[in-house]
């Protein structure tokens, strides 16, 4: 009996607890800080001009941020299988803490518009600030996913509405009109830890004419977004009052309950990344595209790897070991490996790819599936392109797999 009190008591002042978070809401058109109703501060930062003045009369803020020239040039197509079976689709915060790492360091982005492969140096740097990412912020997800029987969904949705004491609003113009960009959090409805949920960057936005003080045009509010599944873009997220949710201008299908910012991220120095060789002549190569598409058994890593080799004719072979670099490549997925060449050469020298591999098949050996394999230039010139179930199947006993280009 003892037992079942403490339950009874626990789950009675859980109860309480819900009701009092509901019925905390804050209460339409409250006055936004110190500011009269329905006026806000010309600037939020700390130094900023602090001018009560209507909020059609800030305008549309926007940082120095240019997506086509300060993000990525390639989406959030990442597949991660940590455990077993249990897989997560993309980098999404590794990819704008590492955008954001560039910006504030003032380095120039790396030009290349390919997936980095696992185990290549930006791949393994964009994944580290992934986890930084998460952990960083780790408590405001989990604070997200408390709501009981859906009693806080209003509350989470008004926190991104509250442009003062602290609300999310509030905390986006603080940096915003600072002219620091900062990673956002934005939440699905489902409500658990897993999501999926995502990870953007804010770069901008436009109060239009609501004051950040829950009374009229709620739906004026604009944030504008650097979003790694759109690269290049600008993506505006806007309030639904009616669903209580947010959602994106250009693609209303991508749904949120609410968003955070994120003001724990803290920029670092990225090492300098290759970038491809620029275009050659138009009737030469000095780079090739390898598409390799893993099927039902993975490439296993470690001690466990893939090279490749490509013939030119009138030039000594280019050999590449460890193409995958020491990474697994899971299964179902494909991976794009850049490979430039020594010098360039005439499309027509090109004779043939020659994959090989460095474990032994059987008990204990691996075997990977190649389901996929293209071999193309940066131009789109395609040399070889075929397709299976697998369409070469590598084990210990194996020979190298050879791919005739043309």
């Amino acid at each position: 009996m003892p037992t079942l009190h403490r339950a009874l008591a626990a789950t009675t002042a859980g109860l309480a607890l819900a009701i009092a978070a509901l019925t905390a809401q804050p209460s339409p058109a409250a006055a936004a800080g110190p500011c009269p109703d329905g006026k806000v501060w010309r600037q939020a930062r700390a130094a900023g001009d602090h001018t009560c003045v209507v909020p059609s009369a800030v305008g549309r803020r926007m940082t120095p941020l240019d997506p086509a020239r300060h993000g990525f040039k390639f989406d959030n197509q990442f597949q991660t299988q940590v455990i077993a079976e249990v897989r997560f689709g993309g980098l999404c915060g590794g990819w704008s803490y590492a955008a954001l790492d560039h910006f504030y360091n003032n380095r120039p982005i790396p030009t290349q518009d390919t997936l980095p492969a696992s185990g290549s140096a930006l791949h393994r740097y964009i994944f580290d600030r992934q986890v930084e990412s998460i952990a960083a912020t780790l408590d405001k997800w989990t604070e997200l996913t408390v709501n009981p029987f859906g009693w806080r969904t209003a509350e989470f949705f008004n926190w991104g509405l509250q442009g003062f004491t602290g609300g999310r609003l509030q905390e986006l113009r603080e940096s915003i009109d600072a002219g620091r960009p900062v990673p956002l959090g934005l939440f699905k409805p489902t409500g658990n830890l897993l999501g999926p949920h995502h990870q953007a960057i804010a770069i901008g936005y436009d109060l239009g004419g609501y004051a950040g003080d829950f009374g009229p045009r709620q739906t004026d509010l604009k944030i504008y977004v650097l979003d790694p599944n759109f690269p290049g873009k600008i993506s505006t997220l806007v309030p639904n009052p009616a669903t209580l949710t947010y959602s994106y201008l250009e693609h209303p299908e991508k749904v949120w309950r609410t968003y955070f910012v994120d003001t724990r991220y803290r920029p670092r120095n990225p090492p300098a990344f290759p970038n491809p060789p620029a275009a050659p002549a138009p009737t030469t190569v000095n780079e090739l595209i390898l598409d390799l598409a893993t099927g039902a058994d993975d490439l296993r890593g470690g001690t466990d790897n893939v090279n490749a080799t490509i013939h030119i004719g009138g030039q000594p072979p280019v050999s590449v070991p460890n193409l995958n670099r020491g990474a697994r490549w899971i299964g179902w997925h494909t991976q794009t490996v850049r490979i430039p060449l020594p010098r360039p050469a005439l499309a027509t020298q090109l004779s043939g790819l020659v994959l090989s591999t460095t474990f032994g098949g059987g008990l204990g050996g691996d075997n990977w599936n190649l389901d996929l394999l293209r071999v193309r230039s940066p131009q789109g010139r395609i040399f070889f392109e075929r397709s299976g179930s697998p369409l070469v199947r590598f084990t210990g006993d194996n020979r190298p797999f050879t791919a005739p280009l043309r």
